[in-house]
């Protein structure tokens, strides 16, 4: 599903949106639709959004976008709208004026996004949807390069599970550069009620349920896991898209889906904006150290970063403490995926170890 945003004017941004077409209601998809580009134009305009569309009791309700006080939306100008079998698209201009952002906008945090898993396989057979998770991941991915450009994405086939993620594998991802993990599980895939009449081709109200988890490696603790739920009609008794095909995202079933995705890309985004980069020093070369972040994370010639000392316990090196230490260092020399720092009073950072962290504010 493509969807854009660009600026027109100082202020005016264009964007697309779409929005299934459920039970024959155009009307409703059009305002979902308006809604789903004002949310694109808002993100890319730099508005604070506070999103209430995400989930009461556990089921993914009506989006609707609110602003935050210190922005303003000052005009819609719907430019076209179009019909499917089954969605709305419309483009539309909006005059939008946002507060100043305190945070840096050029810095990528790092963010791992590991396969989907497919719990529910046994409901997977109807429509054939062992695929789902693999294809999830997929669609999850766009909606995070589309919402959320200050992260740095690593897709991972592999998939990780909540239970696997112990001290020492979190301290082995934070140590290659992987601060936030993003795990998913879809829960249900079900069917419900029969929808169709006895002439009808067989129709069901059909379930899907995902649960959602964003680990920090270096703090060691989930931020944030949230579970999203949807329904819609599933038709049975023709053969169904492959999960892998557009037709299949533009069914009723996989536009929903596609909408928990992209209410979970939101989430993540909200999560983890203005946060601070922090990685492990590399390298200590008497008044210089390495890092392990570059220009592909923002990274400049001037930036000033911060040291975290870690003292580990001698009997259990899971046991660490943390030292914030007085020195600021600058930037002195960037790679694609390094840089050297070193302090402006030429110390000596013989203190220092491999191992210890670097933190750059985002604000």
């Amino acid at each position: 599903m493509l969807c854009w945003t660009q600026q027109v004017n100082a202020g005016w941004y264009e964007a697309t949106g779409q929005a299934p077409i459920e039970k024959g209601n155009l009307n409703a998809a059009r305002h979902a639709a308006i809604e789903d580009a004002l949310q694109r134009a808002s993100l890319f305009a730099g508005a604070r959004l506070q999103s209430e569309q995400q989930v009461i009791q556990g089921i993914l309700q009506h989006s609707q976008i609110t602003l935050s006080s210190a922005a303003e939306l000052k005009q819609v100008q719907l430019l076209s709208e179009s019909h499917s079998q089954h969605q709305v698209t419309v483009t539309l201009r909006a005059h939008i004026i946002a507060e100043a952002s305190n945070c840096r906008n050029d810095l990528r945090n790092p963010l791992h996004l590991s396969t989907i898993h497919l719990e529910a396989r046994r409901d997977a057979i109807y429509g054939q949807l062992f695929q789902l998770g693999e294809h999830s991941t997929r669609q999850l991915n766009r909606h995070l390069r589309d919402f959320a450009p200050g992260l740095l994405l690593s897709p991972e086939v592999q998939q990780l599970q909540p239970q696997q993620l112990t001290i020492e594998v979190a301290d082995a991802l934070f140590g290659q550069g992987q601060q936030f993990i993003v795990l998913a599980s879809i829960t249900d895939l079900s069917l419900g009620q029969k929808l169709s009449k006895f002439w009808q081709s067989e129709a069901f109200e059909r379930f899907f349920a995902l649960e959602l988890w964003l680990y920090d490696t270096f703090e060691r603790r989930f931020r944030f896991q949230q579970e999203y739920r949807t329904a819609s009609h599933w038709t049975e008794s023709r053969p169904s898209p492959a999960s892998h095909s557009m037709a299949f995202w533009q069914l009723p079933y996989g536009q929903k889906i596609d909408q928990v995705l992209k209410a979970a890309a939101l989430d993540i985004q909200q999560q983890l904006q203005c946060q601070p980069l922090l990685t492990q020093i590399r390298q200590v070369r008497q008044q210089q150290i390495q890092l392990g972040l570059g220009a592909v994370h923002g990274l400049k010639v001037g930036d000033k970063v911060k040291l975290i000392q870690v003292q580990r316990d001698q009997h259990d090196s899971r046991i660490r403490r943390l030292v914030h230490s007085p020195i600021e260092l600058t930037i002195t020399e960037t790679t694609a995926d390094g840089a050297w720092a070193a302090s402006a009073s030429q110390q000596l950072l013989n203190h220092i170890q491999v191992g210890d962290i670097v933190s750059l504010a985002a604000n």
